[in-house]
């Protein structure tokens, strides 16, 4: 199918041999590349497993394979037991419809491309639907499911199979969302004799119903059951070169483990790195001194007992860098908790000599210290910080430290709560964690300055040309003019008449 279907005449030995599992062929000549990809054994010839998981690494030709297999579905599934008007269905399930269209396009641009496939199509292809003529003169609808309806999409007919595009990243039943338990339960029972279900995607997080049964069933196949694994480099070396493969291990080490190798990620790494995060650093001062060039942004992370209430103030040198001007803290307790309105006050002192008479704030408490606030002369601007804002904010952060394009200022508490910041990885991305110390503190700066990132600083304005030293040209030649206009008092002496000297006398 991937030759004669979909048109790829240069499939790697891991791709050949991802199909020859599929079909229960023997992999003769392709041995060596089926031992590594089912983890050193591998299944017997003969009939096609029922189930089938590959993970690899990205750019890997996963969806172009899973196309070939609806393709292949939907034309050799036995169709016996259908009754009169029903239509089998090989379904292609994503977290989203548009990720689940990337499978369904290759699909379509295959059939459409060959004169022997596209003499079965029965109608023309709509944005997620394409009716295809089974070897028995019956139809068979490939079709994208995506979202909430999925389950129910596959409880609605005979399966002649379905795809499941980014499996890694579907959840389990325990998650009470869209998950990958109940679409496999509810498929399983509904396979035709000669469909399988196929669970493709590069590995993510370590946690979910593939990521256990990649545990339980790699190196174990079975006529059931079968997983297989791969590297990107295996998959498609033409895009895995080893220029680009060192470029990724150096920029991301994550990015090369998942994307690259196919390994699961660590559940919880560090955001920032450490050596990066001390490099940008200022050996001092503390707190810069207010600049009349120079524009200020200000955050604030309100709190009473326990937390600190953070404020964080930034500018931007000449050169574009941000600048951390200064980062105070206020920290109270259950049993003597923070007065707003003294600590709202101390912000409004702290930042009046640079000019700012605002301070930006999270969405939470913000209605009633807005009123306090503007009896102190100060007004709170709200930031929405969500879930996507945060995540957001966050990845500002990380490449500012990056990049080196942050001054950090020598607070030993600010570049603690920075270390202390770590990013957990969930089925749909990952979620920033910010663990509490036995202080009672959960990296508190971090959300200021993060919130403060957020808000574009001008750069300082341009340097007035200091005055000249001395006179200018044109000065002193206004100076002579003058000059040559003023008479010593022998020269008007001189110039009196004999009477006007008498007089003088």
């Amino acid at each position: 199918m991937l030759v004669d279907g979909l048109g790829l005449a240069t499939a790697t030995e891991a791709q050949r041999a991802v199909c020859r599992v599929a079909d229960g062929l023997p992999l003769e000549e392709l041995a060596d590349a089926g031992r590594a990809l089912c983890g050193g054994e591998v299944p017997e010839p003969g009939t096609p497993p029922r189930e089938i998981y590959l993970l690899s690494g990205i750019r890997a030709g996963k969806s172009l394979l899973a196309a070939a297999l609806a393709l292949r579905a939907s034309q050799t599934c036995v169709l016996d037991s259908l009754g009169p008007g029903e239509t089998a269905r090989v379904s292609v399930v994503s977290l989203t419809r548009d990720l689940g269209r990337v499978v369904y396009e290759h699909l379509v641009g295959g059939v459409r491309h060959s004169v022997l496939l596209r003499s079965r199509m029965l109608a023309e292809p709509t944005a997620d639907g394409l009716l295809l003529r089974h070897p028995s003169g019956r139809a068979v609808e490939v079709r994208v499911v995506a979202g909430a309806r999925a389950g129910a999409s596959l409880v609605a007919r005979w399966s002649a199979g379905v795809i499941f595009d980014e499996a890694p990243r579907m959840l389990g039943n325990e998650d009470g969302v869209v998950n990958f338990d109940d679409a496999r339960r509810a498929v399983l029972g509904r396979l035709l004799p000669g469909a399988q279900l196929v669970a493709i995607g590069s590995p993510w997080a370590p946690l979910g119903p593939v990521y256990e049964t990649v545990c339980q069933h790699w190196g174990r196949p079975s006529p059931r059951l079968v997983v297989l694994r791969a590297t990107g480099p295996e998959m498609n070396p033409s895009h895995w070169t080893p220029e680009r493969v060192a470029e990724v291990r150096a920029t991301d080490e994550q990015a090369y483990r998942t994307d690259v190798l196919g390994e699961f990620a660590s559940l919880e790494t560090m955001l920032l790195d450490s050596e990066r995060l001390e490099a940008c650093v200022r050996t001092h001062p503390t707190e810069l001194a207010p600049d009349a060039a120079h524009h200020y942004v200000a955050a604030m992370d309100p709190a009473t007992r326990g937390n600190a209430w953070s404020l964080v103030l930034l500018s931007r040198d000449r050169q574009a860098r941000v600048e951390v001007v200064l980062a105070r803290q206020w920290q109270g307790s259950r049993e003597a908790p923070l007065v707003p309105s003294r600590v709202l006050g101390e912000i409004a002192s702290a930042l009046r000599p640079y000019r700012l008479s605002y301070v930006l704030t999270d969405q939470h408490a913000t209605d009633a210290l807005a009123d306090i606030a503007r009896g102190v002369g100060l007004h709170l601007v709200e930031r929405a910080w969500t879930s996507t804002t945060r995540t957001e904010a966050y990845a500002a952060l990380a490449a500012r430290i990056a990049e080196g394009t942050i001054e950090l200022s020598p607070v030993p508490l600010l570049l603690a709560d920075l270390q202390r910041l770590r990013r957990r990885l969930t089925a749909q991305g990952s979620t920033i964690e910010l663990p509490m110390t036995s202080d009672g503190r959960h990296c508190d700066f971090a959300p200021a300055l993060a919130m403060a990132l957020m808000t574009p600083i001008a750069l300082p304005d341009a340097e007035q040309p200091a005055p000249a030293k001395g006179w200018t040209r044109e000065e002193e030649a206004a100076a002579e003019r003058y000059a040559a206009t003023i008479q010593t008092p022998l020269q008007r002496w001189r110039s009196w008449s004999p009477g006007e000297r008498e007089i003088a006398i």
